[in-house]
């Protein structure tokens, strides 16, 4: 797909082509010049060119940014719907425990787990992606740890047996911790 910075940085590598291939001509016309005016008048057309393809190239190099920052705005969009995709996980997992919670079925000592994952899911959801694509590359693994952080609390929730209970709610714990992690280095 085309965009604007797309068509402006092809605009400005055909007219530094153009421009080299001009100046090139000119430089291997110079030897075939006898009259000294004629020469001048060669060399301050071919540092009008020279000037012209510096002003050319800078365009080049702005339109280069342009094209980079766009591809990156377009990541960050869809990185952003990502996370809200995955965080929805975290944050349902944490409400469904926080009701069950709330009606005695789960004792008080998961609001260490619930809180935590809750809030680590929102923060992923709801939170601006940074500018740098470094952020945006943690802000995915956050999502990525966040969803399966809420994926081990569901089985923490669902199964009976207490040995892989206890096993998914240790593996919860790491898991929001990295999340956390994750969005603490986001935030740098």
């Amino acid at each position: 797909m085309t965009t604007p910075a797309h068509h402006q940085r092809d605009q400005a590598t055909a007219r530094v082509d153009r421009l080299q291939d001009r100046i090139r001509a000119g430089l291997a016309g110079l030897p075939g010049l006898a009259d000294g005016t004629e020469r001048t008048a060669a060399l301050d057309q071919l540092v009008d060119e020279a000037e012209e393809l510096l002003r050319t190239e800078r365009e080049l190099e702005s339109a280069d940014e342009q094209v980079r920052r766009s591809q990156l705005a377009a990541r960050r969009v869809g990185i952003q719907r990502m996370a809200l995709y995955l965080a929805t996980l975290p944050v349902g997992a944490g409400l469904v425990a926080g009701a069950l919670m709330l009606f005695g079925v789960l004792s008080a000592a998961w609001v260490l787990l619930i809180l935590p994952l809750l809030g680590a899911g929102l923060r992923v959801a709801l939170g601006p992606v940074g500018p740098t694509p470094l952020m945006v590359d943690r802000r995915l693994r956050a999502a990525y740890a966040g969803a399966a952080a809420g994926a081990l609390t569901v089985v923490a929730l669902i199964v009976f047996s207490p040995l892989i209970a206890t096993m998914a709610v240790v593996l919860a714990a790491l898991a929001i911790v990295a999340t956390v992690l994750f969005l603490v280095q986001e935030v740098r």
